[in-house]
């Protein structure tokens, strides 16, 4: 099926409203959740010669079905209102596949679903089918279920490398895998100009060495398999960042209940042993390679739930001096 079949056989939602249109429900794969949303703020950036695409990867330990990309839409509605100056052309939130969860309370996956039945790489490869998607198709036109067409908008840019990663939890760990596999492959789609990392998890050995409660085990050998060298492979592809010149947030809340501090500090410090410099600071002017630790304060999900923690880092993280040298190399 080509991507323009598939295109026609999923009903996409196109609405504008008073700060921005949206494109919702667009199809970038063959299953139910191979979707994501697009949004391009009507409030543009002042230099569109700067300006970058916001991809957002969502958490959910890998599996869990009611945390995807609409909780996104909460700091989007934040980011589109306000009238702070921004560096932010569009913004995409994409949801991927999911592993099975078959004692999820509400929401129990189920075998015959391919959608929530994988393990790694297939929630990467999904995140990378994505990117690459957005950077072929732009301007598609979609034959809606309802009637009448319209058209995706222009994302080719994506393509080139004007866009950053942000991901929260594991979506942190998708962004950094996705960043490492780009960097490497020199494919049609460049990696991005920067990622933020936002309360990730850098290192699954560790993770469920360090918490003894039983469900950490599980979903962990849900998303990677029982192979613990799986684990550490996995671990390791986020680490493998030494060939990009890209600048790195990463945020961790000292309250966090579920991730701990460690997962950040280690990822730092791997981070540094590759050649990235520590700052202080987003807007520096300096060359790529520089890395930021934002320490914030508040529970695991409510990065997202109430979204202020959540528009701080992608506001920082999308700062033009912040993603200007790597834009200068692409």
């Amino acid at each position: 099926m080509t991507t323009g079949q598939l295109l026609n056989t999923r009903s996409v939602e196109y609405h504008e409203s008073a700060h921005a249109r949206h494109w919702t429900d667009v199809p970038y794969g063959s299953t139910r959740l191979n979707l994501l949303d697009i949004c391009i703020p009507n409030r543009q950036p002042e230099d569109p010669q700067q300006a970058v695409w916001l991809v957002y990867i969502h958490g959910g330990a890998w599996r869990d079905p009611l945390i995807n990309r609409r909780s996104f839409n909460t700091a989007l509605d934040m980011l589109i209102k306000d009238d702070q100056s921004h560096n932010i052309a569009g913004f995409v939130s994409l949801d991927y596949r999911l592993s099975p969860y078959p004692s999820h309370p509400t929401s129990p996956s189920s075998p015959d679903d391919d959608s929530r039945n994988v393990q790694h790489p297939e929630h990467l490869n999904d995140v990378l089918g994505a990117l690459s998607f957005l950077g072929s198709n732009a301007g598609e036109e979609i034959g809606l279920k309802k009637g009448g067409a319209i058209r995706l908008p222009d994302t080719l840019s994506i393509a080139v490398g004007r866009y950053v990663l942000c991901g929260h939890s594991c979506g942190a760990t998708l962004a950094m895998q996705a960043t490492a596999v780009l960097s490497a492959e020199h494919g049609a789609i460049r990696p991005p100009v920067a990622l933020s990392g936002i309360e990730g998890i850098y290192d699954v050995a560790a993770l469920v060495a360090t918490h003894t409660h039983p469900a950490y085990r599980e979903f962990v050998t849900a998303a990677f398999g029982q192979n613990e060298e799986t684990w550490v492979t996995a671990s390791q592809l986020t680490n493998k960042l030494d060939k990009w010149h890209g600048n790195v947030l990463l945020v961790q809340s000292s309250s966090d209940e579920l991730v701990d501090m460690q997962q950040t500090d280690s990822m730092m410090e791997k981070l540094v042993a590759q050649g990235f410099t520590r700052t202080s600071t987003t807007s520096t002017g300096k060359e790529g390679k520089q890395v930021l630790k934002t320490v914030i304060d508040c529970l695991h999900d409510e990065v997202w739930e109430k979204g202020t923690e959540l528009v701080k880092a992608i506001r920082a993280v999308t700062d033009k001096t912040w993603v200007s040298p790597a834009m200068q190399r692409s």
